[in-house]
């Protein structure tokens, strides 16, 4: 159903199910249950040889569960049992009971490509007016009433993302999809991408515990991300 380099699932999807609990089915049983973030449900494919039609979502954003509680644990274990089973004489039907879906990977992707889609109906002036720097390279791009998002397609497995919102703030962000060495030699690549509209290496700084990196000199504009983009790409 997907490519093997996971590039054809968007970051901003895996973004909708936060922290979750994936599984694979064979005969309407499950062979393998995992938890993860971003893309960790299709690490198996090639290791085990399973099909993402046979994945499930078992539950997603488990962060909704604050850690700071003393009995977390069990608290989300109480609310899984009382959504699954729904027992009678319970007074309260669960905390966080969206939380536990069982629903097919596809079509919780396919649900997420509609909802992209219909974003499509309004378009802003500034991605009409620098188009040709957009076009064929664009993966997923989300526009809400206060914030827009352009993720683009991975190259060298790199992938930016730029977002803007109604008050003119701009961000620029690249999620790198490797490790190790790889990971080294794609960051001194960025790092030159960089350099070349004299952007200091150290403003390129992780955002978090994935492999994205923000980029940002203190003054970061619109025509200064999408000339990057265009750059990037070229």
């Amino acid at each position: 159903m997907f490519d093997k380099d996971f590039e054809s699932v968007p970051y901003t999807f895996w973004e909708t199910l936060g922290q979750y609990v994936y599984g694979y089915k064979e005969n309407d049983e499950f062979v393998y249950i995992g938890k993860g973030n971003g893309n960790r449900a299709l690490s198996h494919i090639d290791s085990k040889e399973y099909d993402t039609d046979n994945l499930y979502i078992i539950a997603k954003n488990l962060e909704k569960f604050k850690t700071e509680k003393k009995d977390v644990q069990s608290f989300l274990l109480e609310s899984f049992l009382i959504s699954k089973n729904n027992p009678r004489d319970n007074s309260v039907a669960g905390h966080y009971k969206e939380c536990f879906i069982m629903a097919k990977f596809s079509e919780l992707f396919e649900e997420f490509k509609k909802d992209q889609h219909d974003n499509f109906e309004a378009m802003p002036e500034w991605y009409t007016n620098n188009y040709e720097k957009f076009a064929g390279r664009l993966n997923v791009i989300v526009i809400k009433s206060g914030n827009h998002l352009m993720e683009f397609s991975t190259r060298q497995q790199m992938q930016p993302t730029i977002g803007i919102n109604t008050e003119g703030d701009v961000s620029l962000t690249v999620a790198v999809h490797c490790r190790d060495e790889q990971l080294q030699m794609r960051l001194k690549q960025l790092e030159q991408f960089c350099a070349a509209f004299e952007i200091d290496q150290d403003k390129l700084t992780k955002t978090g515990a994935r492999e994205i990196y923000s980029i940002d000199d203190g003054n970061m504009t619109a025509d200064l991300a999408f000339n990057f983009i265009n750059d990037f790409y070229s």
